[in-house]
């Protein structure tokens, strides 16, 4: 039960602001909104208020605002002379961009202020203090020992484990002069990095330096101003989107098996996990999955807003709209793509949940 309010709550949040971001845009361009639906199909709950009729609909999946003279549909009623200035259609194409890239960016600034909380609240790291060395390593030579804690890396001071891992990278093939505190008393000792081959978060071996130490496994948690937070969220963000593409990149590649796709399923069991550990994990998670969106939409698929991004870009510069025949078509195509592929997660999902239960 959990897992399904989990999912429900994060995933309902999650589309309504991305279709927040483009109601918002729409109406600042006076564009008229007919329908604003959290869900596809038919509507559970409906109200009209002013032009808009908001809907509650039956398919959780998804959501959708519609705009007057939206759709190229022949079978749509054509717009009344009056509304023509405030149809979708009728808007210059730099309208229409913003209307359609609001929706991904609403999910990214959304994302980058659940971060902001969080990283206000506080955020566990591994500290330095070692928990295992490897015999022969470099450290092992250098006589760094079990339960030392490194305290700093060539005059840099380090409390955290991600942040001195990416010192010793940076200083590939050169010596590291190491302070360790040993039994609350500091000591140097020299250490030259060993390359070796490791599996990257994609799982690719990559040459990597390494001295053969093990984290001990103690967390602290580190707690950020309010200014200090902003910058932190910021680069989360990126480094959130940047992993997002390149895992699309990977997984277009084959580098990333296509069985690791996760669907709904797997949202729901992953926001059950994150709820358990408290709300700033769910928050967290939360944010993940607003990225994963935001990159997702924008991709250029047709249906979804990246898609309609290339159609607006092309018709800017053929000054004039693309055939219907041939957009519906590539839209037809756009539609069996997502369906197929929301196939395809959902049999990865039961599988999991199968395979697990073996």
């Amino acid at each position: 039960m959990l897992a399904i309010i989990s999912a429900v709550v994060v995933i309902a949040i999650l589309i309504f602001v991305h279709e927040l971001g483009h109601f918002t845009f729409a109406k600042l361009f006076k564009v008229k909104v007919l329908a604003f639906s959290l869900g596809f199909g038919p509507a559970l709950l409906k109200k009209k208020i002013g032009e808009t009729e908001y809907r509650l609909s039956v398919l959780p999946l998804g959501g959708y605002v519609k705009m007057l003279g939206e759709n190229d549909d022949e079978k749509e009623e054509p717009v009344p002379e009056q509304d023509i200035a405030r149809s979708y259609a009728n808007q210059a194409n730099w309208k229409k961009l913003f209307i359609l890239i609001a929706g991904p960016l609403s999910n990214w600034i959304f994302a980058m202020f659940l971060l902001w909380i969080v990283f206000m609240h506080g955020v566990p790291f591994l500290t330095t203090t070692i928990g295992d060395v490897k015999q022969g390593s470099p450290a092992y030579s250098a006589g760094i020992k079990t339960g030392d804690t490194i305290e700093q890396i060539n005059g840099t001071k380090v409390h955290e484990w991600d942040a001195m891992k990416k010192i010793i990278v940076s200083n590939a093939g050169k010596d590291l002069v190491i302070t360790i505190l040993r039994s609350g008393k500091p000591f140097t000792v020299q250490v030259k990095p060993k390359i070796e081959t490791e599996k990257n978060i994609f799982g690719e071996p990559v040459k990597t330096p390494i001295i053969g130490i093990m984290p001990a496994g103690d967390y602290t948690v580190k707690k950020s101003n309010p200014f200090e937070a902003v910058v932190l969220s910021g680069k989360e963000s990126v480094n959130i989107s940047y992993l997002v593409w390149m895992s699309l990149v990977k997984l277009v590649e084959g580098k990333i098996p296509k069985k690791d796709l996760g669907g709904p399923i797997l949202i729901a069991q992953q926001a059950a996990h994150q709820a358990k550990r408290g709300i700033e994990a769910l928050m967290y998670f939360t944010a993940l999955i607003g990225i994963n969106f935001a990159v997702l939409n924008i991709l250029p698929i047709p249906v979804l807003d990246g898609g309609n991004v290339v159609f607006t870009l092309i018709e800017a510069v053929i000054r004039k709209p693309i055939n219907k025949k041939v957009k519906l078509a590539i839209l037809q195509f756009g539609v069996l793509f997502i369906i197929l592929l929301t196939v395809f997660v959902f049999y990865n999902d039961i599988s999991r949940i199968i395979s697990s239960h073996h």
